[in-house]
């Protein structure tokens, strides 16, 4: 089967609805029957429950010290990840329809050897996040099996005001290890959802990639069509290739200006969410006097996993950004310049150059909340100052 945009979207969007959060496929290759609706009914209600129980125990719920600052982590994280998941199913027809304006764009222009590039970053990032993830979610079940065992308190996980964490009842114990599994599956829609915008933007960063190759491409026909005719045909086919280079360009355009729209806000609290919760878990590392190796592990696999994410993020909308900067020089040594300065032909292709390049010179920046840029040097500024804040909590605990 040849790789290209359709079949790692279409890959993507089953995952995606084996997962529970529906079909996000233009085709009806997916069918949501009664049955799959009853599925997604049941699963997203219970995932509901959950998270509400968090939240009652992050406001009432009567815990220690450790347990209930979890609670109110978990509970932030879960209700950020909640949201992100309404506004996905909010934009269902807009993903629907941009998987099809993906699919078609540039569909005949497409090389194996770029898409081949295309498929594994994507595959590869996301395998790695989700180890990453799964890996600190083993932790925290290793640490608080560890502790139930040698220090005999109750096995939490995820941190719920049912049952009260003073309830040593066999039911008590069950619930406990059942709203485990269920944070284990339920992250599967959650990376669907965290996953989604960062597969739409690893695309278009390779559909701008594609283009220049188009241009390069039309720069050797146009020099092996001067040998072959005249200059004023040659001109002409050169001409009609170029607008259809700038007519994609203005394409590829809108696409990245609806993944702003569909996906904007999803970003934009991913951004928050892997901030603020990195800095927490940071100052936890910093405030207490000493960890032991799973609970360091279940930290740093967790604080990693966000970082990740955060990184595939903020490094696809900036790799958006720097090929879309490369398209000008692409447009630009079109072989427009080979032209016979004095005919007709040269003067019409001279200004459908400039008008191309004129447009790709302005710089395609996606926005967080429209103030910050998503880029390299936001991932680097919010690095930097997590950082910071946690080496003056850890000064200020050595100084002690």
């Amino acid at each position: 089967m040849s790789t290209n945009t359709k079949t790692l979207l279409k890959g993507y969007c089953k995952y995606v609805y084996y997962a529970g959060a529906g079909n996000f496929w233009f085709e009806n290759v997916h069918q949501e029957s009664i049955y799959y609706k009853i599925y997604h009914l049941v699963s997203f209600s219970i995932y509901f429950t959950m998270i509400f129980l968090e939240n009652l125990a992050a406001i009432f719920g009567n815990f220690p010290e450790v347990e209930k600052k979890s609670a109110i982590m978990f509970s932030a994280i879960h209700d950020i990840i909640l949201i992100k998941m309404f506004f996905m199913l909010y934009y269902k027809r807009s993903i629907k329809k941009l998987n099809y304006e993906m699919v078609c764009v540039m569909q005949d222009k497409e090389e194996e050897f770029i898409m081949r590039k295309q498929k594994r970053k994507v595959v590869w990032g996301i395998l790695f996040y989700v180890l990453t993830v799964y890996l600190s979610l083993t932790a925290y079940g290793v640490e608080s099996l560890r502790k139930a065992i040698v220090e005999e308190t109750p096995f939490y996980t995820v941190v719920t005001y049912f049952p009260g964490y003073y309830d040593e009842s066999v039911i008590a114990s069950v619930f406990r290890v059942f709203f485990y599994m269920t944070w284990l599956y339920m992250m599967l829609p959650m990376i669907s959802v965290d996953c989604m915008p960062i597969i739409h933007l690893i695309i278009m960063a390779y559909k701008f990639v594609t283009l220049c190759r188009y241009y390069q491409r039309i720069r050797k026909r146009f020099e092996w069509n001067l040998t072959i005719m005249s200059n004023e045909d040659a001109a002409k086919i050169l001409m009609v290739e170029c607008i259809e280079g700038i007519k994609i360009h203005q394409k590829l355009m809108f696409l990245v200006e609806e993944i702003h729209r569909i996906f904007g806000i999803i970003m934009s609290l991913q951004v928050c969410e892997s901030s603020a919760v990195a800095v927490l878990l940071l100052l936890r590392l910093a405030l207490s006097p000493h960890l032991n190796l799973t609970n360091a592990f279940m930290t740093y696999s967790f604080v990693g996993s966000l970082f990740f994410l955060l990184a595939l993020n903020l490094w696809n909308a900036g790799e958006i950004t720097y090929q879309a900067l490369l398209l000008s020089n692409s447009m630009f040594f079109c072989g427009w310049h080979l032209c016979e300065m004095n005919g007709q032909s040269y003067n019409d292709i001279r200004r459908i150059v400039l008008v191309g390049c004129g447009q790709a010179q302005k710089p395609l920046i996606l926005k967080a909340f429209g103030i910050q840029d998503l880029s390299y040097t936001t991932f680097v500024s919010v690095a930097r100052m997590t950082y910071s804040i946690f080496a003056v909590f850890y000064q200020r605990r050595e100084g002690k």
